[in-house]
């Protein structure tokens, strides 16, 4: 399965790198923007499979880039988390309006942040699939247990 792709979109350094690091350490592919522009200019030329964005930033916000990837025909299917360091009611009304997860620094952490991602890149399927099935086991049965 190839290496699904996220794009991080935040002005903080340390959020940007820290949830860098957690997705490249499950396995995903992570390119970094670091304001709504930015990504903007950035989904052009290489569509992620999910944009994990902060709210309040310089040149474009989270939800003006949510609103120009909503409005594109090529990018109207992407996947959004939008990650509020305020966890205003506002906004978090405003991200259930436009069908995006929200979720609140202090609130959630990197590793329920991790679980949503993967609940929304990787079927179930997949994910929970540990049990080999007899049919798929080429070990001797009596080995089987």
């Amino acid at each position: 399965m190839m290496s699904k792709k996220i794009l991080v979109v935040d002005d903080d350094f340390s959020q940007r790198e820290l949830y860098r690091d957690v997705f490249n350490s499950a396995g995903f592919d992570v390119t970094v923007a670091d304001d709504g522009q930015d990504a903007w200019e950035k989904i052009q030329h290489d569509k992620p499979d999910l944009v994990f964005s902060g709210i309040l930033m310089p040149r474009m916000t989270g939800f003006e880039l949510i609103d120009k990837i909503r409005s594109n025909p090529s990018t109207v299917t992407i996947p959004i988390i939008i990650f509020s360091h305020l966890g205003k009611p506002e906004d978090r009304k405003k991200a259930g309006e436009l069908s995006v997860r929200f979720m609140v620094k202090g609130f959630d952490g990197p590793i329920d942040i991790l679980k949503t991602v993967r609940d929304i890149l990787i079927p179930v399927e997949i994910q929970y699939s540990s049990k080999i099935e007899p049919e798929d086991d080429d070990r001797p049965a009596a080995i089987m247990l």
